[in-house]
Protein backbone atom coordinates (compact mmCIF):
# COMPACT_ATOMS: atom_id res chain seq x y z
CA UNK A 1 0.00 0.00 0.00
CA UNK A 2 1.34 3.48 -0.75
CA UNK A 3 1.82 6.01 1.22
CA UNK A 4 -0.91 8.12 0.09
CA UNK A 5 -3.75 5.40 0.23
CA UNK A 6 -2.20 4.67 3.73
CA UNK A 7 -3.28 8.10 4.68
CA UNK A 8 -6.31 8.07 2.45
CA UNK A 9 -7.34 5.22 4.74
CA UNK A 10 -6.41 7.11 7.59
CA UNK A 11 -8.74 9.89 7.19
CA UNK A 12 -11.71 7.98 6.20
CA UNK A 13 -11.17 6.04 9.80
CA UNK A 14 -11.23 9.21 11.30
CA UNK A 15 -14.62 10.20 9.75
CA UNK A 16 -16.21 6.91 11.66
CA UNK A 17 -14.10 7.34 15.03
CA UNK A 18 -12.50 10.76 15.56
CA UNK A 19 -9.30 10.00 17.19
CA UNK A 20 -8.30 10.73 20.87
CA UNK A 21 -5.05 12.12 22.92
CA UNK A 22 -1.63 10.93 20.60
CA UNK A 23 -3.40 10.06 18.26
CA UNK A 24 -4.94 12.70 17.69
CA UNK A 25 -1.68 14.40 18.30
CA UNK A 26 -0.07 12.14 15.60
CA UNK A 27 -3.11 12.72 12.83
CA UNK A 28 -2.96 16.52 13.35
CA UNK A 29 1.18 15.94 12.54
CA UNK A 30 0.46 14.15 9.38
CA UNK A 31 -0.87 17.63 8.00
CA UNK A 32 2.57 18.44 7.50
CA UNK A 33 3.29 15.51 4.44
CA UNK A 34 2.48 16.37 1.39
CA UNK A 35 1.43 12.90 0.39
CA UNK A 36 -0.78 13.80 3.23
CA UNK A 37 -2.32 16.94 1.21
CA UNK A 38 -2.31 14.26 -1.68
CA UNK A 39 -4.65 11.89 -0.33
CA UNK A 40 -6.93 14.72 1.53
CA UNK A 41 -7.25 16.17 -2.46
CA UNK A 42 -8.22 12.54 -4.06
CA UNK A 43 -10.73 12.43 -1.18
CA UNK A 44 -12.40 15.89 -1.65
CA UNK A 45 -12.19 15.17 -5.69
CA UNK A 46 -13.26 11.06 -5.05
CA UNK A 47 -16.49 12.32 -2.59
CA UNK A 48 -17.75 15.53 -3.75
CA UNK A 49 -18.91 13.17 -6.94
CA UNK A 50 -21.12 11.12 -4.42
CA UNK A 51 -24.33 13.11 -3.58
CA UNK A 52 -24.35 11.33 0.22
CA UNK A 53 -21.12 12.97 1.48
CA UNK A 54 -22.08 16.41 0.17
CA UNK A 55 -22.77 18.56 2.85
CA UNK A 56 -23.80 22.27 2.89
CA UNK A 57 -20.51 23.31 3.44
CA UNK A 58 -19.73 22.26 -0.25
CA UNK A 59 -17.04 20.99 -1.37
CA UNK A 60 -16.19 20.42 2.17
CA UNK A 61 -17.51 17.17 1.89
CA UNK A 62 -17.23 14.72 4.97
CA UNK A 63 -14.03 16.94 6.12
CA UNK A 64 -16.88 18.77 8.11
CA UNK A 65 -16.82 15.29 10.55
CA UNK A 66 -13.82 16.42 11.32
CA UNK A 67 -13.37 20.43 10.82
CA UNK A 68 -16.34 19.97 13.32
CA UNK A 69 -14.53 18.57 16.00
CA UNK A 70 -13.18 21.24 18.83
CA UNK A 71 -10.58 19.69 19.76
CA UNK A 72 -9.14 18.91 16.16
CA UNK A 73 -9.63 22.59 15.73
CA UNK A 74 -7.69 23.40 18.61
CA UNK A 75 -4.90 21.89 17.74
CA UNK A 76 -4.67 23.72 14.26
CA UNK A 77 -5.19 26.50 15.69
CA UNK A 78 -2.31 26.14 17.95
CA UNK A 79 0.00 23.56 15.33
CA UNK A 80 -0.89 25.00 12.61
CA UNK A 81 -0.13 29.02 11.76
CA UNK A 82 0.10 30.29 8.86
CA UNK A 83 3.52 30.51 8.26
CA UNK A 84 4.08 26.72 8.44
CA UNK A 85 2.01 27.17 4.71
CA UNK A 86 5.15 28.01 3.33
CA UNK A 87 6.76 25.31 4.11
CA UNK A 88 5.36 23.00 1.40
CA UNK A 89 6.79 23.08 -2.55
CA UNK A 90 4.83 25.74 -5.05
CA UNK A 91 2.43 23.09 -5.81
CA UNK A 92 0.83 22.18 -2.71
CA UNK A 93 0.99 25.82 -1.21
CA UNK A 94 -2.58 26.54 -2.52
CA UNK A 95 -3.71 23.42 -1.54
CA UNK A 96 -2.60 23.69 1.94
CA UNK A 97 -4.39 27.02 3.07
CA UNK A 98 -7.67 25.40 1.30
CA UNK A 99 -7.22 22.36 3.34
CA UNK A 100 -6.63 24.96 6.45
CA UNK A 101 -9.08 27.39 4.96
CA UNK A 102 -11.81 24.34 4.75
CA UNK A 103 -11.33 23.16 8.11
CA UNK A 104 -11.18 25.88 9.95
CA UNK A 105 -14.72 27.22 7.73
CA UNK A 106 -16.58 24.38 8.53
CA UNK A 107 -15.81 24.08 12.31
CA UNK A 108 -16.98 27.98 12.08
CA UNK A 109 -19.96 26.68 10.80
CA UNK A 110 -20.27 23.82 13.08
CA UNK A 111 -19.83 26.44 16.00
CA UNK A 112 -22.29 29.39 14.50
CA UNK A 113 -25.08 27.08 13.16
CA UNK A 114 -25.16 25.75 17.03
CA UNK A 115 -25.22 28.90 18.84
CA UNK A 116 -21.69 29.00 20.02
CA UNK A 117 -19.29 31.04 19.05
CA UNK A 118 -15.45 30.87 18.96
CA UNK A 119 -15.28 34.96 19.97
CA UNK A 120 -15.24 36.14 23.20
CA UNK A 121 -17.37 39.01 24.66
CA UNK A 122 -14.73 41.52 24.30
CA UNK A 123 -14.69 40.99 20.97
CA UNK A 124 -14.38 44.18 18.43
CA UNK A 125 -17.88 42.48 17.30
CA UNK A 126 -19.41 43.93 19.88
CA UNK A 127 -19.04 47.38 18.41
CA UNK A 128 -21.07 46.70 15.60
CA UNK A 129 -24.06 48.57 15.47
CA UNK A 130 -26.15 48.11 12.30
CA UNK A 131 -27.19 44.76 10.66
CA UNK A 132 -25.18 44.25 6.88
CA UNK A 133 -26.54 41.80 4.94
CA UNK A 134 -25.74 40.17 1.76
CA UNK A 135 -26.69 41.10 -1.43
CA UNK A 136 -29.77 40.20 -3.34
CA UNK A 137 -31.87 41.27 -6.92
CA UNK A 138 -32.39 45.11 -6.71
CA UNK A 139 -31.94 47.14 -9.90
CA UNK A 140 -33.46 50.02 -11.95
CA UNK A 141 -34.24 50.59 -15.16
CA UNK A 142 -33.88 53.78 -16.69
CA UNK A 143 -36.43 54.39 -19.63
CA UNK A 144 -35.11 56.84 -23.10
CA UNK A 145 -37.31 59.82 -21.35
CA UNK A 146 -35.09 59.21 -17.94
CA UNK A 147 -38.03 57.75 -16.25
CA UNK A 148 -36.90 54.76 -13.42
CA UNK A 149 -38.56 51.80 -12.60
CA UNK A 150 -37.34 50.35 -9.77
CA UNK A 151 -37.69 46.62 -10.03
CA UNK A 152 -37.29 45.37 -6.70
CA UNK A 153 -40.50 47.10 -6.33
CA UNK A 154 -42.06 45.17 -8.94
CA UNK A 155 -43.79 41.93 -8.67
CA UNK A 156 -43.16 38.92 -10.35
CA UNK A 157 -45.31 38.36 -13.86
CA UNK A 158 -45.43 41.80 -14.49
CA UNK A 159 -45.37 43.48 -17.91
CA UNK A 160 -44.47 47.04 -18.19
CA UNK A 161 -46.21 48.86 -21.72
CA UNK A 162 -43.78 51.47 -22.79
CA UNK A 163 -45.00 52.43 -25.98
CA UNK A 164 -43.48 50.29 -28.76
CA UNK A 165 -42.32 47.31 -26.81
CA UNK A 166 -43.29 45.77 -23.23
CA UNK A 167 -40.77 44.93 -20.30
CA UNK A 168 -41.47 41.57 -18.49
CA UNK A 169 -40.59 40.66 -14.98
CA UNK A 170 -40.49 37.15 -14.98
CA UNK A 171 -42.01 34.78 -11.92
CA UNK A 172 -38.42 34.46 -11.12
CA UNK A 173 -37.79 37.71 -10.86
CA UNK A 174 -35.69 38.33 -14.06
CA UNK A 175 -36.40 40.88 -16.74
CA UNK A 176 -36.36 40.50 -20.66
CA UNK A 177 -38.40 42.30 -23.59
CA UNK A 178 -41.26 41.89 -26.20
CA UNK A 179 -41.56 43.68 -28.64
CA UNK A 180 -44.83 44.89 -30.18
CA UNK A 181 -45.97 44.63 -33.95
CA UNK A 182 -45.33 47.82 -35.80
CA UNK A 183 -42.29 49.03 -33.39
CA UNK A 184 -40.01 51.04 -36.02
CA UNK A 185 -36.85 48.75 -36.25
CA UNK A 186 -34.76 51.56 -37.33
CA UNK A 187 -35.42 53.61 -34.53
CA UNK A 188 -32.54 53.30 -31.70
CA UNK A 189 -34.21 53.72 -27.97
CA UNK A 190 -31.64 52.92 -25.16
CA UNK A 191 -32.66 51.53 -21.76
CA UNK A 192 -29.74 51.43 -18.74
CA UNK A 193 -29.96 49.28 -15.94
CA UNK A 194 -28.28 49.38 -13.29
CA UNK A 195 -27.38 47.60 -9.92
CA UNK A 196 -26.25 49.17 -6.69
CA UNK A 197 -23.96 48.00 -4.44
CA UNK A 198 -25.29 44.78 -2.70
CA UNK A 199 -27.23 44.35 -5.68
CA UNK A 200 -27.12 42.00 -8.77
CA UNK A 201 -29.55 41.31 -11.37
CA UNK A 202 -30.43 39.09 -14.54
CA UNK A 203 -31.77 40.64 -17.78
CA UNK A 204 -32.36 38.64 -21.09
CA UNK A 205 -31.50 41.09 -23.61
CA UNK A 206 -33.84 41.65 -27.08
CA UNK A 207 -32.68 39.25 -29.05
CA UNK A 208 -32.71 36.63 -26.34
CA UNK A 209 -29.13 37.34 -25.08
CA UNK A 210 -28.78 36.51 -21.34
CA UNK A 211 -26.62 38.92 -18.55
CA UNK A 212 -26.32 38.58 -15.32
CA UNK A 213 -25.31 41.96 -13.36
CA UNK A 214 -22.68 42.12 -10.41
CA UNK A 215 -22.98 44.40 -7.77
CA UNK A 216 -22.53 48.30 -8.52
CA UNK A 217 -23.21 47.75 -12.58
CA UNK A 218 -24.46 49.40 -15.72
CA UNK A 219 -25.35 48.46 -18.75
CA UNK A 220 -26.42 50.43 -21.51
CA UNK A 221 -28.56 48.48 -24.74
CA UNK A 222 -31.03 49.65 -27.11
CA UNK A 223 -34.44 47.92 -26.71
CA UNK A 224 -34.25 47.17 -30.84
CA UNK A 225 -31.11 46.05 -31.96
CA UNK A 226 -29.67 47.48 -35.45
CA UNK A 227 -29.66 44.30 -37.99
CA UNK A 228 -26.00 45.48 -38.50
CA UNK A 229 -24.44 45.49 -35.66
CA UNK A 230 -25.93 45.15 -31.51
CA UNK A 231 -23.99 47.67 -29.24
CA UNK A 232 -23.98 47.88 -25.69
CA UNK A 233 -22.05 49.73 -22.70
CA UNK A 234 -20.96 48.67 -19.62
CA UNK A 235 -19.52 49.38 -16.60
CA UNK A 236 -19.10 47.12 -13.58
CA UNK A 237 -19.05 43.07 -13.83
CA UNK A 238 -21.40 40.90 -16.05
CA UNK A 239 -21.42 37.53 -17.22
CA UNK A 240 -22.82 37.51 -20.79
CA UNK A 241 -24.00 34.29 -22.99
CA UNK A 242 -24.53 36.02 -26.15
CA UNK A 243 -26.72 34.36 -29.08
CA UNK A 244 -25.54 33.77 -31.95
CA UNK A 245 -27.81 36.38 -35.39
CA UNK A 246 -27.44 36.54 -39.08
CA UNK A 247 -28.98 38.91 -41.42
CA UNK A 248 -28.93 37.37 -44.92
CA UNK A 249 -26.43 34.52 -44.13
CA UNK A 250 -24.38 37.25 -42.72
CA UNK A 251 -23.36 37.64 -39.18
CA UNK A 252 -24.50 40.34 -36.96
CA UNK A 253 -21.67 40.81 -34.38
CA UNK A 254 -22.41 41.72 -30.93
CA UNK A 255 -20.14 44.45 -29.02
CA UNK A 256 -19.26 45.73 -25.60
CA UNK A 257 -17.88 48.77 -24.93
CA UNK A 258 -15.94 49.05 -21.64
CA UNK A 259 -13.84 51.77 -20.78
CA UNK A 260 -10.97 51.99 -23.10
CA UNK A 261 -11.68 48.34 -24.45
CA UNK A 262 -14.07 46.86 -27.11
CA UNK A 263 -14.80 43.35 -27.11
CA UNK A 264 -16.46 41.97 -30.57
CA UNK A 265 -18.20 38.99 -29.43
CA UNK A 266 -18.70 36.07 -31.84
CA UNK A 267 -21.56 33.80 -29.93
CA UNK A 268 -19.98 32.76 -26.72
CA UNK A 269 -20.47 33.03 -22.77
CA UNK A 270 -17.93 35.10 -21.00
CA UNK A 271 -17.28 37.49 -17.96
CA UNK A 272 -16.20 41.43 -18.05
CA UNK A 273 -15.09 43.04 -15.16
CA UNK A 274 -14.15 46.50 -15.03
CA UNK A 275 -14.87 48.61 -12.06
CA UNK A 276 -11.87 51.61 -13.39
CA UNK A 277 -8.55 50.57 -12.49
CA UNK A 278 -8.63 47.49 -14.87
CA UNK A 279 -10.53 45.59 -17.50
CA UNK A 280 -10.62 41.78 -16.54
CA UNK A 281 -12.36 39.89 -19.60
CA UNK A 282 -12.74 35.92 -19.24
CA UNK A 283 -14.05 33.37 -21.93
CA UNK A 284 -15.62 30.43 -21.02
CA UNK A 285 -16.96 29.33 -24.64
CA UNK A 286 -16.33 30.54 -28.32
CA UNK A 287 -13.89 33.10 -29.16
CA UNK A 288 -13.86 36.97 -28.70
CA UNK A 289 -11.78 39.80 -30.18
CA UNK A 290 -10.85 42.86 -27.97
CA UNK A 291 -9.67 46.21 -29.51
CA UNK A 292 -8.42 49.31 -27.53
CA UNK A 293 -9.61 51.76 -29.01
CA UNK A 294 -6.89 54.76 -28.44
CA UNK A 295 -4.32 52.72 -27.61
CA UNK A 296 -1.57 51.32 -29.92
CA UNK A 297 -2.32 47.74 -28.76
CA UNK A 298 -3.09 45.04 -31.20
CA UNK A 299 -6.49 43.20 -31.57
CA UNK A 300 -6.33 40.24 -29.25
CA UNK A 301 -8.60 37.00 -29.98
CA UNK A 302 -8.97 34.90 -26.45
CA UNK A 303 -9.96 31.41 -26.88
CA UNK A 304 -11.93 29.20 -23.97
CA UNK A 305 -10.16 29.58 -20.56
CA UNK A 306 -8.19 32.50 -21.35
CA UNK A 307 -8.46 35.91 -19.00
CA UNK A 308 -7.21 38.83 -20.67
CA UNK A 309 -6.71 42.01 -18.04
CA UNK A 310 -6.03 45.16 -19.67
CA UNK A 311 -4.63 48.79 -17.28
CA UNK A 312 -5.73 51.62 -19.86
CA UNK A 313 -3.47 53.94 -18.06
CA UNK A 314 -0.47 52.41 -18.46
CA UNK A 315 -1.95 50.30 -21.88
CA UNK A 316 -0.42 47.16 -19.65
CA UNK A 317 -1.95 43.89 -21.62
CA UNK A 318 -1.99 40.47 -20.49
CA UNK A 319 -3.27 37.07 -21.50
CA UNK A 320 -3.37 33.73 -19.14
CA UNK A 321 -5.17 30.17 -19.23
CA UNK A 322 -6.97 29.93 -16.12
CA UNK A 323 -9.65 28.46 -14.91
CA UNK A 324 -12.96 30.08 -15.15
CA UNK A 325 -14.93 29.20 -12.18
CA UNK A 326 -13.05 31.22 -10.26
CA UNK A 327 -14.46 34.23 -12.10
CA UNK A 328 -18.05 33.53 -13.21
CA UNK A 329 -19.08 31.66 -9.53
CA UNK A 330 -20.58 34.77 -8.55
CA UNK A 331 -23.37 34.38 -10.68
CA UNK A 332 -23.93 31.33 -8.79
CA UNK A 333 -24.18 32.45 -5.42
CA UNK A 334 -20.68 32.11 -4.50
CA UNK A 335 -17.20 33.61 -3.45
CA UNK A 336 -14.43 31.67 -5.22
CA UNK A 337 -11.07 32.72 -4.90
CA UNK A 338 -7.32 30.98 -6.41
CA UNK A 339 -4.45 32.56 -4.66
CA UNK A 340 -6.51 36.27 -4.86
CA UNK A 341 -4.98 39.04 -2.43
CA UNK A 342 -6.55 40.38 0.43
CA UNK A 343 -7.50 43.80 -0.71
CA UNK A 344 -8.92 42.37 -4.27
CA UNK A 345 -11.00 39.81 -1.84
CA UNK A 346 -11.86 42.53 0.57
CA UNK A 347 -13.10 45.04 -2.88
CA UNK A 348 -15.66 41.85 -3.38
CA UNK A 349 -16.66 41.60 -0.15
CA UNK A 350 -17.20 45.83 -0.06
CA UNK A 351 -19.48 45.97 -3.23
CA UNK A 352 -21.61 42.04 -2.18
CA UNK A 353 -22.40 43.28 1.20
CA UNK A 354 -22.44 47.40 0.68
CA UNK A 355 -19.74 48.20 2.71
CA UNK A 356 -16.74 50.28 3.29
CA UNK A 357 -13.33 48.81 3.12
CA UNK A 358 -10.32 50.60 5.31
CA UNK A 359 -7.17 48.79 5.59
CA UNK A 360 -4.73 49.80 8.67
CA UNK A 361 -2.32 46.97 8.02
CA UNK A 362 -0.38 46.16 4.73
CA UNK A 363 -0.81 42.54 3.11
CA UNK A 364 1.59 42.46 0.17
CA UNK A 365 1.97 38.77 0.33
CA UNK A 366 -1.79 37.61 1.92
CA UNK A 367 -3.65 35.76 -0.15
CA UNK A 368 -6.49 33.10 -0.62
CA UNK A 369 -7.82 30.27 -2.28
CA UNK A 370 -11.65 28.76 -1.48
CA UNK A 371 -15.30 29.00 -2.23
CA UNK A 372 -17.72 30.62 0.41
CA UNK A 373 -20.95 31.12 0.22
CA UNK A 374 -22.13 35.02 -1.22
CA UNK A 375 -25.16 34.55 1.08
CA UNK A 376 -23.29 33.89 4.43
CA UNK A 377 -23.92 36.24 7.49
CA UNK A 378 -21.24 39.27 7.01
CA UNK A 379 -19.72 38.41 10.47
CA UNK A 380 -19.71 34.86 9.74
CA UNK A 381 -17.82 35.37 6.95
CA UNK A 382 -14.98 37.60 8.23
CA UNK A 383 -14.67 35.41 11.39
CA UNK A 384 -14.00 32.61 9.12
CA UNK A 385 -11.45 34.38 7.82
CA UNK A 386 -9.48 35.33 10.57
CA UNK A 387 -9.78 31.64 11.31
CA UNK A 388 -7.22 31.27 9.09
CA UNK A 389 -4.54 33.52 10.61
CA UNK A 390 -3.03 37.14 9.99
CA UNK A 391 -5.79 39.18 9.57
CA UNK A 392 -7.82 40.95 11.98
CA UNK A 393 -11.48 42.29 11.07
CA UNK A 394 -13.36 45.42 12.93
CA UNK A 395 -16.64 45.97 11.98
CA UNK A 396 -17.96 49.01 12.66
CA UNK A 397 -21.34 50.61 11.29
CA UNK A 398 -21.19 50.28 7.19
CA UNK A 399 -17.38 50.25 7.65
CA UNK A 400 -14.76 46.97 7.79
CA UNK A 401 -11.50 48.13 8.83
CA UNK A 402 -8.94 45.37 8.52
CA UNK A 403 -5.83 44.82 10.17
CA UNK A 404 -3.56 42.19 11.35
Amino acid sequence: MSKVEAYKKLIRQYYQAPFHGEALKQFINYMDDEDFLDAWEQIRLEDTTDPDTNTEMGNQISFEKIAGDARLKQALIRNTPVKKIHRFTSGNIILAATLLLFLVGAWAYHFYTSGSSPVSDGSDWAQQVETIVPGKDRAQIILENGHRIDLEKIKGDTVIDNGGFEIIKTASGSISYRIKAGADPHKLVYNTIITPGGGEYHLTLPDGSRVWLNASTTLKYPVIFDKSKREVEMQGEAYFEITKQTEKGKRIPFIIHSGAQSIEVLGTAFNVQNYGKKIVTTLVEGKIRLNFKASQLEDQILTPNEQAVFESGTNRFSKDPIDPFYYTAWKDGNFAFHKTPLTEVMEIIGRWYDVQIQFQSTFENFQFTGTISKYSDIKKLLQTIELVGGVHFELKGRKIYVKK
